[in-house]
């Protein structure tokens, strides 16, 4: 037997295959870009859809901040968010023919294969590489999508582009040359500004303004003495984002590139459009929604491109190549602003031969569960709580036709809502009320799978619980346990063999108290025993064969309806059902007939194992890019270190997934490298110590600044607190020791305790009271709370008072 107990996602193993694609594991954590297996296998052509071989796939800023965690997936259009995998938006390579193309796909397209729009393709020019040809796609499309589709550039006009050695930049600047406008670009460095007047001879260096700071705003309304431009391409947020619509000019057009803002709802303000100007949200990944608006504006984004190919307009970026070995490397030389133009992975070399039917080129890749789209999938007990969850997951990897049964039938309301749900994705669900219990119905169901689609998979998650102990049992409730569990097994068994012998997996749903024991569930036990028996003999014949043995499964389920799912039982706690099917994904790629998973309670742990394992600092030096992180001063801080946004980002969500250490930005700019190493291993006092000195340290327009003796007084959010102050036992206490003055009263925030304001009140010179939530007070509203706090409080005694609250 094989006994796994999975508290994270973790390494499947790989395996060689011709189809794969990049993925994040873990967003925030560059370090788990992986290679995983993809469901290409088992591509259907279509008119709508063609598979490419990629052989050059360039990284788009949208990729680096989907993987850093930095843009929430909200922010993509359609359904792209509910994807596995959201990296990727345009290739190079060849069709099965031999021929050449470049084009653009919603996701997934930093892949050895693509399944791509054949309408959104350019053929490649005999005096392009590939590697050249990666180049164009996004950067042209975005460019004339927004300067000529959306912007209604004009000759002569004045144009801003920020960010002007980048690939858009680049293709912006070109397109806005060849009108004969006037242009004007922002960049970061004096390197991308000699290469920019290298590539356009028409730019001069009156035409160039820093994009690190808002000193542009001032250079743009100099140049144009005081008119601002006509067209800008923006890139830049917050504080540069406003700088730059104040370079807008009269009935002027504004063209906004990046997500970070609009994803934020950044606040803009009304009076910039007294001004008669248009604001633009420019989203390329929207064109491939499948609507009236998107599909014209698609033909026409084309049809810009490939003329701008004919006239000379569009022209290869430089870039910089990676091996396909090397995503994290370049998705971390991206996110640090330093290259100029693409940066590009190279999935194979190109052949010399400008036609030539393509070689599949195989690579090791993360294993992964995937369904055929050709077959069908049966799940008996499939409008249970962990039924409707794993159709759910077998429909994303690829099932699209699906047999449940229930001899219920259809009675939530949620399970109505994943019907309906499934039906607008055109998946074929069908639900039927046959008893694999009885012979004649488990042969009808399968007979029913097969004449959709040749049956795939069996899975019997059927279930029904009569516990009592041995002395109590009767006869009726040790069969109708076994009806579910061994009589289903047992023809399912039996039929499968005679109707559909070629499936791929038979899974059994049993549980560990067949394992180890549950007192009063020997009926239950024997049933999964049986399960796990046939499981084994059809393992030996050399037919699929798998018992999983769950513990108690939370979120969903028998287990989480009786108890919920924060509850040891038996030495064992619920696993999530994300857990589950992470599990489940594993369980169905090994060989073993029986397998076992749960996850074991653990009272007295207070370190987190993974976190100290981690080398803390390497992990650091890793982010930033430094190679010996035991070079680098101890006393340096982190914000010292040249610690970016999309650092930052990735240096919280390490600290808060690994160490449970929540810190916001200006915080971790002040940690030291000392304090990175102190949390190797470090125990609860030693990461609260390091959280309260990051909280007191000062930094940059804080309140020390403003008023030493305040900051002096006021300790760290995270200050070591007594039992009695984290759960109050008094409804009201005084917080300071002044008699004279009218009284002010402070309502607790959320915790219910105003312990962490003692210090604020010794500042003040009058009377100050806090109201605190005890376990006597009432919680079924705020009424009856803002009534109990009158009743046991002392407001009453004073004619004027004052009353206020703290929140966050």
């Amino acid at each position: 037997m094989v006994m796994l107990n999975c508290l994270r996602n973790a390494d499947h193993g790989k395996v060689e295959t011709k189809h794969a694609y990049l993925n994040i594991l873990t967003r925030g954590d560059l370090s788990s870009l992986v290679w995983v297996d993809s469901s290409l296998k088992y591509f259907k052509k279509t008119a709508d859809i063609i598979l490419c071989q990629v052989y050059y796939a360039p990284l788009n800023f949208r990729d680096v901040m989907l993987a850093s965690g930095k843009l929430p997936l909200d922010s993509l259009p359609g359904d792209l968010a509910l994807q596995d995998c959201i990296l990727g938006l345009e290739f190079s390579g060849r069709l099965e023919n031999g021929q050449r193309v470049m084009g653009l796909v919603p996701a997934k397209g930093v892949a050895t294969t693509v399944a791509a729009d054949p309408n959104f393709m350019w053929e490649v020019p005999d005096d392009w590489t590939l590697e050249e040809a990666s180049t164009v796609p996004v950067a042209y499309s975005t460019a004339y999508y927004a300067l000529i589709m959306r912007g209604n550039l004009r000759k002569g006009e004045r144009v801003l582009i920020h960010s002007g050695s980048g690939g858009v930049g680049q293709a912006a600047i070109a397109i806005a040359l060849s009108l004969g406008c006037e242009v004007f670009t922002t960049v970061g460095s004096s390197e991308k500004r000699e290469f920019l007047k290298k590539r356009f001879n028409e730019l001069q260096d009156r035409n160039f303004c820093n994009s690190r700071d808002t000193s542009f705003e001032q250079y743009i309304l100099n140049a144009t003495n005081g008119e601002g431009v006509d067209v800008i391409l923006n890139s830049l947020a917050e504080e540069k984002l406003k700088a730059t619509l104040n370079c807008l000019a009269q009935q002027g057009r504004f063209l906004e590139i990046g997500k970070y803002d609009l994803s934020n709802n950044s606040p803009l303000g009304m009076a910039i459009f007294l001004k008669n100007i248009l604001f633009h949200g420019i989203l390329l990944d929207a064109l491939f929604e499948y609507k009236s608006y998107s599909s014209r504006a698609k033909k026409e984004v084309v049809q810009l491109v490939k003329a701008g190919i004919a006239n000379g307009t569009v022209k290869p970026l430089n870039s910089i190549l990676f091996d396909s070995d090397q995503s994290e490397q370049a998705f971390r030389f991206m996110a640090s602003g330093k290259h100029i133009g693409k940066v590009v992975i190279k999935i194979k070399d190109e052949e010399t031969q400008k036609k030539v039917v393509p070689t599949h080129k195989k690579i090791n890749a993360l294993s992964r569960t995937i369904c055929n789209p050709e077959k069908s999938y049966v799940i008996i007990g499939g409008l249970g709580g962990f039924g409707l969850e794993l159709c759910q997951w077998l429909v994303e990897r690829g099932a699209r036709h699906v047999v449940l049964t229930s001899r219920s039938g259809l009675k939530t309301g949620y399970q109505k809502l994943c019907m309906n749900r499934w039906k607008k994705e055109n998946i074929n669900i069908i639900v039927s009320k046959l008893n694999a219990a009885k012979m004649d119905d488990a042969k009808a169901l399968l007979k029913m799978a097969a004449e959709i689609k040749p049956v795939a998979a069996i899975f019997n998650l059927a279930l029904v619980l009569r516990d009592s102990f041995m002395e109590n049992q009767t006869i009726e409730n040790f069969k109708e346990v076994c009806e579910s569990k061994a009589t289903s097994t047992l023809n399912l068994d039996e039929a499968s063999r005679e109707l559909c012998p070629e499936v791929d997996w038979f899974v059994c749903f049993s549980s560990v108290s067949c394992g180890r024991g549950n007192a009063g569930q020997s009926n239950y036990g024997y049933a999964n025993s049986v399960m796990e028996r046939i499981c084994e003999e059809r393992t030996k014949q050399g037919l699929p064969g798998l018992a999983i043995q769950w513990g108690a499964v939370g979120d969903v389920g028998v287990f989480e309806v009786a108890v919920g799912s924060d509850v040891a039982n038996g030495g064992i706690i619920p696993q999530r059902i994300n857990s589950c099917l992470t599990v489940l994904d594993k369980f169905l790629q090994q060989n073993q007939p029986v397998v076992s998973s749960f996850v074991p309670y653990k009272p007295s742990e207070t370190t987190t194992k993974k976190a100290s394992k981690h080398n803390v600092l390497s992990t650091i030096g890793n982010i930033f890019g430094i190679k010996d992180m035991s070079a680098i001063n101890t006393e340096t801080s982190l914000g010292e270190l040249g610690m970016d946004s999309l650092m930052a980002v990735e240096v919280k969500q390490f600290l808060e997934r690994d160490f449970h250490l929540v810190l916001a930005i200006p915080e971790l700019r002040q940690l030291k490298v000392k304090d990175m190493k102190k949390l190797e291993g470090a125990g609860e006092k030693t990461k609260i110590a390091i959280i309260s000195e990051s909280k007191t340290k000062p930094t940059s327009g804080s309140t020390s600044k403003s008023n030493p003796k305040v900051a002096e007084k006021i300790p760290g959010h995270f200050s070591s607190l007594t039992s009695k102050q984290l759960v109050p036992v008094e409804p009201i206490i005084q917080m300071n020791s002044s008699k004279t003055g009218i009284p002010l009263f402070i309502v607790h925030p959320i915790e219910g305790s105003v312990a962490m304001l003692n210090s604020i009140a010794q500042l003040i010179n009058f009377p100050v009271y806090g109201i605190q939530c005890t376990p006597e007070a009432p919680s079924e509203s705020i009424e009856q709370l803002a009534a109990w706090y009158w009743k046991v409080s002392v407001l009453y005694l004073y004619f004027f008072f004052h009353q206020t609250g703290h929140f966050t």
